[in-house]
């Protein structure tokens, strides 16, 4: 299981810095949809540029305009870039064809899908290189929630698929169980006193 940093800061310089401190430890360095809408695709050639050893991840979101969404933030750097699970077929199956052309890669973000399961083996026919069952910062603060829907619903779907939301060192271990290809760990690193500890902790975790 491979192991995702979400970076949820809003300017380019911390995101650089904390890159910087855990990119060792980590093998998909992710721009959250926050920082790009913040300081836009230049902060995923900033990453790209500092880190091209690693898989870049820009989670665009996108909704519509899947080609060309895909097509320009693949220009500036990502290997990964993320399209909604609710999106239509046609927008997905459109960032699927620049991924193709750049021979790069496309995630499908389930959040906010009902039937994760069945969406997932969907888009994953579609081209989608893996799926990202995710549960938002939003629903993360709603009384009762835990990870284990979501961890149930990739086991179910059996295609390539990844993990956020809640991921900590409390849960990887639940989430490598489930079968997860990666474990996508936001304010676990980031929130932090110290990410670069954090982050090698759930590596060894995952070792």
């Amino acid at each position: 299981m491979k192991l995702q940093v979400a970076i949820d800061l809003l300017a380019v310089e911390d995101a650089l810095e904390l890159a910087g401190k855990v990119a060792e430890y980590v093998d998909i360095i992710e721009l959250g949809t926050p920082l790009i809408k913040a300081a836009g695709l230049s902060a995923v050639t900033a990453i790209k540029e500092a880190h091209p050893d690693k898989t870049v991840f820009a989670d665009m979101k996108t909704m519509d305009a899947g080609e060309l969404e895909a097509d320009i933030a693949f220009k500036a750097g990502a290997d990964l870039v993320s399209v909604l699970g609710s999106a239509d077929n046609s927008t997905i199956s459109g960032a699927v064809k620049a991924a193709t052309a750049h021979n790069k890669g496309i995630v499908v973000d389930l959040i906010g899908v009902q039937d994760k399961a069945a969406r997932a083996r969907e888009v994953r026919a579609l081209g989608a290189t893996f799926v990202e069952f995710h549960a938002g910062l939003d629903e993360q603060a709603q009384p009762g929630f835990d990870l284990n829907g979501l961890l149930r619903s990739g086991e179910a779907a059996q295609v390539p698929f990844s993990v956020a939301g809640g991921v900590n060192a409390g849960t990887i271990a639940a989430v490598q169980a489930a079968g997860a290809d990666v474990a996508v760990a936001g304010g676990a690193i980031y929130g932090a006193a110290d990410p670069a500890l954090a982050a090698k902790e759930l590596q060894a975790a995952i070792n």
